[in-house]
């Protein structure tokens, strides 16, 4: 019985540093094969047969400056459109008292991930096409005389990346806005503030470092889409990613495509960056926590 006692008291819920390690062993393992290698191949396969003056070249060329250009652009669209949508369902979810909304509301935010991408870049081209639902609900009520193009046009590819992009954005402001009393808001009314004034004073700046992560993954991941460019943007919109495609499978040049490819993961380790410099991580890490 005494032989059973001290075992008991030699267990400890927290193991011992040879333990934890062990355990991380298999961890670090998948960490260093399927992250670190290739980073480190693509970074070695960028500065083949010419060193960082392969960056020099790429970037001096008007294509590769094009389409980074483009790229950062749209998915600065595509950062506003998704974080603004995501602000206002997360804000209806953590406020109505209807579960009926609630639950519409959780089951659209999850429909994305329901859907392949190749399914729910053809839906948008039904929805735009010049024949398309939207083209015939416009001509249908008099707002339009003939169809309007909306397939193959910026705002289609924003549109469609966005899409994809509300449910990160949703679930990182939503994160932080559970965490924030609603009795602020309500006290700052009852001040005489405005409905809005009061949410822009009292909930907005809890809120911020929440808002800012979002932003930031919802960038760092629009930066790398392919098929949504290619599928609404057509041809004439000139990606990062296709570009990367079109080095590796059409010019048979992968040194080019590991120069694109690093440069964009530099474009999002410097949003990333800038994000924990700006809201600092303590504040980052417990907004998102």
């Amino acid at each position: 019985m005494s032989r059973l006692a001290a075992q008991r008291r030699a267990w400890s819920a927290t193991p011992s540093h040879s333990t934890a390690l062990l355990l991380l062993f298999p961890l670090a393992i998948a960490v260093a094969a399927f992250v670190l290698y290739p980073l480190v191949k693509l970074v070695g396969d960028s500065l083949a047969d010419g060193g960082l003056q392969n960056y020099a070249d790429a970037f001096s060329g008007p294509l590769v400056k094009r389409a980074l250009v483009t790229t950062l652009l749209y998915a600065a669209g595509v950062t506003v459109v998704a974080v603004a949508i995501g602000w206002g369902l997360a804000w209806t979810v953590r406020t109505t008292r209807s579960r009926l909304v609630k639950a519409l509301i959780w089951a659209g935010v999850m429909l994305p991930f329901w859907m392949g991408v190749v399914v729910k870049n053809y839906a948008f081209t039904v929805l735009l096409a010049n024949n398309g639902v939207v083209n015939r609900v416009l001509t249908g009520i008099g707002l339009a005389d003939r169809p309007v193009q909306l397939l193959y046009t910026p705002g289609a590819v924003i549109v469609g990346i966005a899409y994809a992009m509300i449910p990160y954005a949703f679930f990182g402001i939503y994160a932080v806005l559970s965490s924030v009393d609603l009795g602020l808001p309500a006290a700052a009314q009852s001040l005489g503030a405005t409905r809005t004034r009061a949410i822009r004073t009292a909930v907005l700046p809890l809120a911020l470092p929440g808002i800012v992560a979002s932003a930031a993954l919802v960038f760092a991941i629009s930066i790398g889409f392919y098929v949504t460019p290619v599928l609404l943007g057509g041809a004439s919109t000139p990606f990062m990613a296709t570009l990367i495609q079109d080095d590796i499978f059409t010019y048979n040049d992968p040194v080019e495509a590991a120069t694109a490819s690093v440069m964009l993961l530099l474009c999002a380790l410097i949003v990333l960056g800038s994000t924990f410099k700006l809201v600092g991580r303590e504040r980052l890490l417990r907004a998102i926590a």
